[in-house]
């Protein structure tokens, strides 16, 4: 996931600009939360310089995103002059730094494009110490001026617009396709889950699903969420390609193919070899969890070393709903609509509480190179053994030595 660390100007005893009854250290902190806002819900990471009225040194300001790695950094300001008909939009970039020039171009151009301030004062440089200072493509924007009436009267009014514009600019230089949440129709394929695992594994018990389909939606689960994506999108699509994995079809469980995902050059439904087969339900499940994220336009995408045989770059952002899926994913219209039944239905589902089961559960370890199977007991949706008289749960032991624990066919795995 990228990160972009947002710097509000002055704030706390250092007001910056004043006029018209506005404070530049009050305009740039909501005007950058807001923008803060607009990128999170397109799966960027955002970190702050400020999120309240205090006072911050410049050199702190870039010490914090150096040290949060930050992708891109941002700062925001609002200009003066003592000629009160000076007005406008300029955005500045360090010296020297043509990754930073295209950023600022990048934000300048989409304040102009959507015609929120009507003049343009152009992309410039400058040695500013936050631009200096930072490590990574950086650009300050000075949104219009506090002391000319006109421009004042659209930063105390239209300061949503003012943080759309910047963060559209802001998607604009990371790739990702801007969506406007207001024309959202439908359920966003990047979005959270309304369901636990349980609830989609009682679901699938309920509509007679294969078992291997039951014990996957740990895996559909984990890699999901990893990835920004609904976990629900991912197991109920797999649900409708695979008749829960009953298959019928040309595929079989052997392909570990969950969504009836082709090879690269494509073929038809009927030709067993124009379906790809992956190596384990893992790779499977990542390859269509990678493609969805595609669609969806999320960020990081398209990525490399991606098993998804068909990470078509020009693909990104055509679906960002489920809905929108009909027609692209599968030619029919209501290919989307009927996943996003099965959605609801999923969420509607109630699990049965679960008892504690006794300690002489058998839980299958599958560590490299062997398989164990030790004494445990399940709980609080966590799978626990005892060691020396102290129940541990297993992620939580096998993570602290810095390995990676997923669970697969029914058991833990270590890697």
């Amino acid at each position: 996931m990228v990160k972009v660390h947002i710097d509000f100007g002055h704030g706390g005893k250092d007001p910056g600009a004043v006029g018209d009854g506005l404070k530049e250290k009050d305009i740039t902190l909501a005007v950058g939360l807001k923008i803060g806002e607009i990128l999170k819900r397109h799966n960027v990471e955002v970190s702050y310089s400020r999120t309240t009225d205090t006072f911050i040194e410049l050199s702190d300001r870039a010490k914090m995103a150096n040290q949060a790695k930050a992708d891109i950094f941002v700062s925001i300001h609002v200009n003066s002059a003592t000629n009160t008909s000076a007005r406008g939009v300029e955005t500045f970039s360090h010296t020297g730094s043509s990754k930073g020039a295209i950023l600022a171009k990048d934000i300048q151009d989409s304040i102009i494009q959507d015609k929120i301030f009507t003049v343009n004062r152009g992309i410039k440089t400058a040695n500013f110490a936050v631009l200096r200072l930072t490590k990574m493509p950086s650009a300050l924007a000075e949104l219009g001026f506090i002391s000319n009436s006109e421009d004042a009267k659209i930063l105390r009014n239209k300061q949503s617009e003012i943080a759309e514009s910047v963060a559209k600019g802001i998607l604009k230089n990371l790739g990702i396709r801007y969506i406007d949440n207001n024309t959202i129709n439908g359920l966003p394929i990047i979005s959270k889950t309304k369901a636990t695992v349980e609830q989609m594994q009682e679901w699938a018990k309920r509509k007679g699903a294969n078992q291997l389909f039951i014990d996957l939606a740990p895996l559909f689960y984990d890699i999901s969420l990893k990835a920004g994506v609904n976990p629900l999108v991912t197991y109920c699509q797999s649900a409708k390609e695979t008749g829960y994995m009953k298959f019928g079809g040309v595929l079989n469980a052997s392909f570990n193919n969950p969504c009836g995902m082709k090879v690269s050059s494509g073929g038809g439904d009927k030709d067993p070899n124009a379906h790809k087969r992956f190596t384990s339900w893992k790779e499977g499940i990542q390859a269509q969890v990678d493609h969805l994220a595609l669609y969806a336009g999320a960020s990081g995408y398209p990525k490399t070393g991606t098993p998804d045989p068909r990470h078509f770059s020009f693909i990104k952002g055509t679906a960002p709903t489920v809905e929108s899926l009909g027609g692209k994913w599968a030619p029919s219209t209501s290919y989307g609509t009927e996943i996003v039944k099965m959605i609801k239905e999923v969420e509607e589902t109630v699990a049965p509480i679960k008892p504690v089961e006794p300690f002489s559960k058998d839980i299958k370890i599958n560590l490299p190179g062997r398989i164990i199977a030790v004494k445990g007991k399940f709980k609080d949706n966590t799978n626990y053994i005892n060691v020396k008289g102290e129940d541990i749960p297993i992620r939580d032991m096998f993570e602290a030595m810095g390995l990676t624990v997923t669970w697969e066919n029914n058991m833990v795995v270590i890697k």
